[in-house]
């Protein structure tokens, strides 16, 4: 063989398995750095996810304390009007005293109840990126947007047909949009003061008082079910925050 010929075959050999490498390596590289953009962008996705998220607990939160406001404020006013039909039923204070009582407590109980954000839960669940997070996570969201939820549906439905029940049948003067000395003009009506001197009064507004206490009880567990996913979230956060 011309020794010519054996070099030159020789050299396009190389040549030819370099550029083989090349275009491997090149592949390779680029199918490598598609997968890191990937990962990148599930990164900025999760972490935009996890904000939103806690940006939704947090206000949550915030509702929570106000109707746990609510509860406390409830717990007392009903208290005072026991109190204040115990001294009724004892003849230690006369119904005129009552009844001004009454008007000063004013609505023993607001209407306010307690409704989650759940718009942020909603996208990731039809998006599919909710199970992009760790599984210890993902319960924690679920079991506050799934069964706190279904609870909060249910408790909100039986507090608002209580009240509303507690002032159409035993407490109507809190339902008058009137001046105070008008209400208590409407408490000493025969009919309206018949009403307020039974045992039914007084019972009823132990049966909301109860009724206030669960809530509350109720509110304390979804507080402790949104906080164990708000913590979740936030070392998820800290652990992949983009510089």
């Amino acid at each position: 063989m011309n020794p010519f010929t054996s070099r030159t075959s020789t050299y396009l050999a190389i040549r030819y398995s370099l550029e083989f490498v090349v275009v491997v390596a090149g592949i390779t590289v680029s199918f490598w750095f598609n997968e890191w953009n990937e990962h990148q962008q599930e990164l900025t996705y999760q972490a935009k996810d996890a904000k939103d998220l806690l940006q939704d607990l947090r206000s949550d939160l915030a509702r929570l304390d106000q109707v746990a406001r609510d509860v406390e404020v409830g717990l007392m006013r009903t208290e005072k009007i026991e109190v204040f039909c115990r001294l009724l039923q004892q003849d230690a204070i006369s119904y005129t005293q009552f009844a001004d009582s009454l008007v000063q407590i004013g609505s023993p109980y607001s209407w306010r109840t307690f409704f989650m954000n759940d718009g942020t839960y909603k996208t990731l669940l039809n998006n599919g990126r909710l199970q992009n997070f760790p599984s210890e996570i993902e319960d924690a969201i679920k079991e506050y947007y799934e069964y706190v939820s279904k609870r909060v549906r249910d408790n909100n439905v039986i507090v608002d047909n209580v009240s509303l029940n507690y002032y159409l049948d035993h407490h109507p003067m809190c339902l008058l949009l009137a001046e105070k000395s008008q209400r208590v003009a409407f408490m000493n009506t025969p009919g309206i003061q018949s009403k307020y001197e039974s045992i039914d009064f007084y019972t009823n507004t132990i049966g909301l008082r109860n009724r206030i206490f669960a809530h509350g009880n109720q509110l304390k567990e979804y507080v402790a079910i949104r906080t164990t996913a708000d913590s979740l979230l936030s070392g998820f956060l800290a652990d992949h925050q983009t510089p």
